[in-house]
């Protein structure tokens, strides 16, 4: 659908283009797209939980003969830090479909999904709360916060594929949301409904050429700023956000993985086969790098489908880090970090669950190990373009501590 009521494009391809240079300057299609009515109504708490998920809709390619990386890739992993709070959480074994992983409900202890005062404690925690509901016009993915007040999700979740200049409207994200039975208003936004203010995702996507096949893409991402809410507040500083990385950020291969390129990895979302949306969902197992006709793809089992999409793949997932004592170090790698999102996999909540994500990483859109002070390869290209476009009020998001 085309919304020229509530959106407006700006260009960037010259945007900072000589001052960026020597930063490693966006990319050279991508458009900033504001959002000219910041105070669109919310939508009714209750109406969250009626929403259905927006699914990608690209065909899934023959993945029957894929098979995991065994080298390491050209280029040097990385990842941008932040701070947080930091909890607990636990998991039980859940399922195998090929490939092994864990699944569990997003909720405190044994409470029920009816609404149970504290049935909505573990998502309201920290890292959990940096998770929530992105909803729309077409219906709801997940996204997750990297920055101060800047989200990540999958570019299936702005606009379809091929699209051109038509996009979703009314994008509203809801932090650590809890919509089971019988919740309150409370729970199913604990953090309120908060407006979008720009977003960036790739030209390619856009405009149908982006690297793969089918479902298949290299750059199934995009990064939305959220706008302050009524007390001029960045949503970041009440719920916390999450580093990410880039080029394999925490995987390893030795002969210990068979010489695969593997990272422990959590995927989170709110997938509509499983409590109907309603409440976030966790996995975790192994994860492999692949290669699926074309495109750099994160290859891991799980059992979450539509709705899931765009929901964050974190490595070393966890709330406290422990105190270590007698000679123990952490690993090479040890920061949590968002690697990837949900992009695509299989429907079919009894088939082989093999789940995909558009890596963060350099590709052929986004070749530069540099994107300003971002990072490296596509998820640092988008926020550079992001963060150092026009802000309401004067300056840059960048400068007005959106991206901090």
């Amino acid at each position: 659908m085309t919304n020229c009521k509530h959106v407006c494009r700006i260009r960037t391809t010259a945007i900072f283009a000589a001052s960026m240079v020597s930063m490693g300057a966006a990319h050279a299609h991508d458009e900033v797209v504001t959002n000219t009515n910041p105070a669109e109504a919310r939508m009714a708490p209750r109406d969250l939980t009626n929403l259905r998920p927006v699914v990608n809709t690209l065909i899934p390619p023959d993945t029957s003969n894929i098979t995991p990386d065994t080298d390491p890739g050209p280029y040097a992993p990385g990842m941008n830090t932040q701070s947080g709070i930091q909890q607990s959480a636990e998991t039980r074994a859940f399922g195998s479909f090929g490939i092994p992983y864990t699944a569990a409900r997003v909720q405190d202890g044994n409470q029920s999904a009816t609404g149970a005062t504290s049935a909505n404690y573990l998502s309201t925690t920290y890292p959990y709360r940096a998770i929530g509901k992105l909803t729309f016009s077409a219906g709801y993915c997940t996204a997750s916060l990297i920055r101060r007040s800047v989200i990540v999700t999958a570019a299936h979740c702005v606009q379809s594929f091929g699209s051109g200049n038509s996009i979703y409207s009314s994008f509203q994200f809801i932090p650590g949301h809890y919509g089971a039975s019988g919740a309150t208003s409370t729970q199913i936004a604990p953090y309120g409904q908060w407006n979008w203010a720009a977003l960036v995702r790739p030209s390619s996507w856009a405009n149908g050429t982006d690297s793969g096949s089918g479902a298949a893409r290299n750059n199934d991402l995009a990064v939305i700023a959220i706008a302050k809410n009524a007390s001029n507040r960045f949503i970041g500083d009440i719920t916390g956000y999450l580093n990410y990385g880039w080029n394999n950020y925490s995987f390893v291969s030795s002969p210990k993985t068979g010489n695969l390129r593997t990272a422990a990895v959590s995927t989170f979302g709110y997938p509509f086969l499983l409590d109907g949306g309603a409440i976030m969902q966790r996995t975790d197992g192994p994860t492999y790098t692949t290669t699926v006709t074309g495109a750099s793809q994160l290859w891991q089992g799980s059992n979450l489908t539509g709705g899931a999409s765009g929901g964050p793949w974190v490595v070393n997932f966890r709330a406290r880090d422990a105190v270590l004592s007698g000679g123990a170090t952490a690993g090479s790698s040890p920061n949590l970090a968002v690697i990837g999102v949900t992009s695509w996999g299989s429907a079919d909540p009894n088939a082989s669950k093999d789940n995909y994500a558009s890596q963060f990483r350099q590709n052929s859109q986004y070749p530069n190990g540099s994107y300003g002070v971002y990072g490296a390869g596509n998820i640092a290209s988008l926020l550079n373009t992001l963060c150092n476009s026009r802000a309401p009020g004067g300056g840059t998001y960048a400068s007005q501590g959106y991206c901090n």
